[in-house]
């Protein structure tokens, strides 16, 4: 793989460190990596090791060095024929992003581009309209994905997170201290107390109340040292604040060092070490007992009893109490106090923590993957300047997270398994959509775009969901007929993909839906009554294969993600969840419950409150399509509270976090059909409630026996439910394993879909 490195400068800090050890690991696994940077003393160890640098001023934002490395990035990027850009650092972050929007290869594609977010940068309107984050980001902790989150509004799942990888051989318990008690005159039978970490303004207040102590500690404990290690704006202020220290202390306690390289070295002459992030992990690898203390906050000595904290915040300690002079000479003056053998084992849990989570390798690792699912991603290009191979025609920017899961998952699944496809998607926020999913995406209700891509486009996929349907509105089934049609008729390729078909009412309609799919190039459907109602409508039926909903395809999220999720409900023990809707979805702003939704929410609510009281288990609420779905799920929730029932509302981020919270729950009574499919996929019993046919279909598709269906005007179904829910959980181990085996079943139904696009898309070349 060829990858262009690009960050500010290479000088000393944990950032660059960062950078300096996944350069070194990636050349070692036979990548070639290149280096942009301002130079600086890793950017020469990186040339050793077989790194090319380029050197661009990087490091600032003048106008005229910002042209300098826009003009010079431009030129190494067009020329370099990178596999990936990967930048670090919020001005070469702008600049790449600047250029990806510009620099396009043949057929309009576009160079693929990553980011790493090192940090929680200060931020203001300005800056988030500016900051540009690629195609994916690496987060070094799961703190700063909720940052990236809530800050950006970027995409959870294309998140990844790695650790501050360490070089476990350049920071071990084997590494001398004899040259650095050499260099600056310190006694070899003192005690060293070690703080290390950049000295600016935002990173060095342990440093100064270290320095305040350190008449304090002299006293108490004579025979130590103080060694203040790194340089920043802070550095002259720290010299001369501690050579007031010694100078009322008698002698020289507090070594101040400035700016170095051989951290190891300094690592290893202490046998008490301070700090945070990469200088605490480096410290832990060298076999030393650490106190973690930064400007963000404090977590004190670290023992095993620190591990869940340190790791979720990078060992940063962001939202801890930041350490006072009181907390930094109480945590001293207990390890200095501790017997040796109680520090060495302390030393030797900190090491194995690195050898286990924390190795150059296993980061340099979780950046491979990142890069494979990057490039195995939809191919990011311009409309302007190139053709789409595909396009996908759906419910889009809509808002309804079983929708857009089913955009996300088709194109990432086209993608993986046609590498360099071009896919573009009709939506109703282009603007929106491009920012969410990176596909070049095209207005729906634009005639002239859409029927100018079309004409371009070798494949039209319509699908998945409900869309040749006339129960919402007549005009829906004749906008995605319509679009069929054109694409017919332009010569493309077309594709109906895992569709739901019906209910279809109008004569008109239903004459259309049997022209457009009769002349599809590839047809199938997510059930068996969707092939029925085709084979009605007068399509043949050998034309049609039954497969599955394409949700069956994604995958939960991971168990960091998972537990910051559930510790976010507050739910404490076991729960079920809910996903309710009113029965007709509204406009935007204009819906309201009518009086058949009120009594759905009546029976719900008894519902929640019967299993909770049987069975101890809280009520989860989800709105999937918060626009139609918030009122009534927050009308349950006060009925709920208001007779004393424990509940709680979980509104999901995206596809992957609920299938991972629904694969905790201990069944789902679902009304949205991606409710229940997603349970499946978690393996997770389900009970349906079926308000459209659709929802019925897939219950006996999966085999499953306990639904309700509303359908025909019967709206008293809380003590059916009940008995339902007391029957799913006497059986319930059975039934989520025949779950699971059934959404087996259904992948690789959605698998042959893929192959048949794969093979339909070549037939149009």
């Amino acid at each position: 793989m060829k990858i262009l490195m690009v960050t500010m400068s290479m000088n000393i800090g944990g950032a660059e460190t960062h950078i300096l050890e996944l350069c070194r690991e990636l050349i070692a696994l036979g990548h070639k990596v290149t280096l942009a940077s301002n130079g600086g003393v890793y950017a020469d160890m990186a040339v050793s090791f077989g790194v090319e640098h380029v050197k661009l001023p990087l490091h600032t934002k003048k106008p005229t060095a910002v042209m300098k490395s826009y003009l010079g990035l431009k030129e190494l990027i067009t020329k370099g024929e990178f596999d990936i850009v990967h930048a670090h650092a919020r001005i070469p972050a702008f600049i790449c992003g600047l250029l990806h929007d510009r620099i396009t290869f043949t057929g309009g594609r576009k160079f693929r581009f990553v980011t790493t977010s090192h940090l929680n940068f200060s931020t203001n309107p300005l800056l988030r309209k500016i900051s540009r984050w690629g195609e994916r980001v690496m987060a070094v902790s799961e703190d700063i994905v909720d940052y990236m989150v809530e800050e950006y509004g970027y995409r959870r799942d294309k998140i990844h997170v790695t650790i501050n990888g360490i070089d476990t051989d350049k920071f071990s318990p084997d590494t001398s201290a004899e040259a650095i008690i050499r260099k600056h005159g310190l006694d070899p039978v003192n005690r060293r107390i070690v703080y290390m970490s950049r000295l600016d303004t935002d990173r060095a207040d342990p440093a100064f109340r270290l320095v305040n102590i350190a008449p304090r500690l002299a006293e108490k404990y004579p025979y130590t040292n103080l060694v203040i290690v790194g340089g920043g704006n802070e550095l002259e202020r720290i010299r001369a604040l501690a050579d007031e220290a010694n100078g009322k202390i008698g002698r020289s306690y507090v070594t101040v060092t400035g700016g170095v390289s051989n951290t190891n070295e300094y690592c290893a002459a202490a046998d008490i070490f301070v700090g945070v992030s990469r200088s605490a992990l480096e410290a832990m690898a060298g076999e030393k007992p650490v106190i973690v203390a930064g400007n963000q906050g404090s977590i004190g000595i670290f023992d095993e009893s620190k591990v869940d904290v340190g790791v979720n915040t990078n060992f940063c300690c962001r939202g801890c109490p930041v350490a006072d002079e009181e907390s930094l000479f109480r945590d001293i003056s207990t390890l200095l106090d501790s017997p040796e053998d109680t520090l060495r084992e302390m030393g030797k849990f900190n090491r194995r923590l690195i050898l286990d989570r924390y190795t150059s390798r296993r980061m340099a690792e979780d950046y491979l993957r990142m890069y494979e699912r990057t490039l195995s991603s939809p191919v990011p290009f311009n409309l302007r300047k190139g053709d789409p191979d595909i396009v996908l025609s759906g419910y889009y920017g809509f808002g309804n997270l079983g929708d857009e899961s089913l955009l996300d998952i088709i194109t990432d699944s086209v993608a993986e398994t046609i590498p360099g496809v071009k896919l573009a998607a009709l939506t109703k926020n282009p603007k929106k959509e491009e920012g969410r999913t990176g596909l070049a995406c095209i207005s729906r209700f634009n005639v002239l775009s859409v029927s100018r891509n079309l004409n371009r486009a070798k494949m039209l996929i319509s699908g998945g969901g409900s869309l040749l349907q006339d129960a919402t509105s007549k005009r829906s089934l004749s906008y995605y007929a319509g679009i069929m049609k054109f694409a017919e008729q332009s010569g493309a390729k077309v594709c109906v993909l895992a569709n739901g078909i019906g209910p279809i009412n109008y004569e008109s309609n239903k004459a259309l839906a049997c022209h457009v799919v009769s002349g599809a190039d590839y047809v199938s459907v997510r059930d068996a009554d969707s092939k029925a109602e085709l084979v009605t409508l007068g399509v043949d039926g050998d034309k049609i294969n039954v497969t599955a909903d394409p949700a069956f395809l994604i995958k939960p999220c991971g168990e960091a993600a998972l537990s910051k999720a559930l510790s976010g409900l507050g739910i404490c023990g076991d729960y079920f969840a809910v996903s309710v809707r009113p029965l007709k979805g509204g406009r935007k702003g204009a819906y309201q419950l009518t009086d058949d939704d009120k009594k759905v929410a009546q029976e719900v609510f008894t519902l929640c409150k019967e299993i909770s009281a049987k069975h101890g288990l809280i009520p989860l609420l989800i709105p999937m399509q918060e626009e139609q779905d918030l009122e009534i799920c927050t009308l349950i929730c006060e009925k709920l509270t208001a007779v004393g029932v424990k509940n709680s509302i979980y509104k999901p981020e995206n596809a992957s976090e609920m299938i991972g919270i629904l694969k905790e729950a201990q069944f789902i009574v679902g009304m949205r059909l991606h409710s229940i499919i997603f349970a499946s996929s978690a393996g997770t019993p389900v009970i349906g409630m079926s308000y459209d046919p659709k929802v019925k279909s897939m219950m006996r598709q999966l085999g499953q026996e306990y639904f309700v269906d509303l359908t025909g005007g019967q709206l008293d179904f809380a003590v059916e439910l009940i008995n339902d829910a007391d029957l799913v959980l006497a059986d319930r181990d059975k039934i989520a394993a025949e779950l699971a085996q059934r959404a087996e079943e259904m992948k690789l139904l959605c698998r042959e879909d893929l192959a048949k696009i794969k093979e339909l898309l070549a037939s149009a070349e």
